[in-house]
């Protein structure tokens, strides 16, 4: 029988089904969905300069940094426009503060000898990290790892190599409890046992997989049944499509129309 992901990569021709096999986190998964956008598309055709140049630092963590301010972007959730051609595991995706429900704060300081507080620097985070300084001269840092993302602003940091003491800051006590889990997934980031490439626990991977795929494939004019067929294979298809429940036709449709919203600014739901 053939596997309805592997025919839909042959097919689909965007990566849409390639998404199974990268622990892509809600932020990734937030720029498939953007990338699509034609109106995104064409405003990146517009911008000048369509691409900036990043750095990669002594400790592995890529940095972007910006001029000015990009509003253009800004619109878009993004600090800076990333290639649309571009999937996720392959651009460096820049998403802006403003975008971001849920964000750490924290204030770095000189570590002191005999401070009760332990030292950190950025590399002590066994994942990938993607830090932007805009304009505004504080850096965001978005650690992602095993499907998740925790983005850090750090104020104090002038320069991103050097270690520094954490204090981490509360907006008031309803952000306790959102705080507390970003910091939990945060001590996890740092522990020698961390798998950064292990199986993500975002719930709805699979659904939104099959989500991008039925974009993708109604994008390109295809008909409910020939979009099926690309997510869930002709076999199933074929002994479905046809019955008194109707549920795989719904079900189809409703992919579609859940990719569509996604695509046309649901993807900030995604990045959490």
């Amino acid at each position: 029988m053939t596997n309805p992901v592997s025919h839909s990569r042959r097919d689909a021709g965007d990566n849409a089904a390639a998404c199974n096999s990268v622990a892509y986190d809600g932020s990734d998964w937030a720029w498939e969905f953007l990338r699509r956008n034609e109106d995104y598309k064409a405003d990146w055709r517009c911008s000048v300069p369509q691409r900036l140049s990043c750095i990669t630092l002594i400790d592995g963590t890529r940095l972007l940094r910006l001029p000015r301010r990009f509003p253009r972007a800004e619109k878009w959730g993004l600090s800076a426009f990333a290639d649309p051609r571009l999937a996720a595991d392959q651009a460096p995706v820049f998403w802006h503060a403003d975008a971001l429900k849920r964000l750490v704060r924290l204030n770095a300081t000189r570590p002191t000898p005999g401070s009760k507080t332990a030292s950190l620097t950025l590399g002590n985070f066994r994942v990938d990290r993607h830090a932007v300084i805009g304009a505004n001269g504080v850096p965001l840092v978005l650690m992602k790892g095993g499907g998740v993302h925790v983005p850090i602003a750090i104020h104090g940091l002038r320069v991103l190599t050097a270690a520094f003491a954490p204090v981490f800051e509360l907006t008031d006590l309803t952000d306790i409890a959102a705080q507390t889990e970003l910091l939990k997934q945060l001590k996890r980031f740092t522990e020698p046992s961390f798998q950064k490439t292990q199986r993500p626990p975002f719930a709805n991977d699979e659904r939104l997989q099959h989500a991008l795929i039925a974009l993708d494939e109604s994008l390109r004019g295809k008909t409910y049944r020939q979009i099926a067929i690309a997510i869930f294979g002709e076999k199933k298809v074929t002994e479905e499509w046809r019955s008194h429940s109707q549920f795989l036709k719904d079900r189809t449709r409703r992919l579609v129309a859940k990719g569509t919203e996604l695509m046309k600014g649901g993807y900030r739901d995604l990045l959490g």
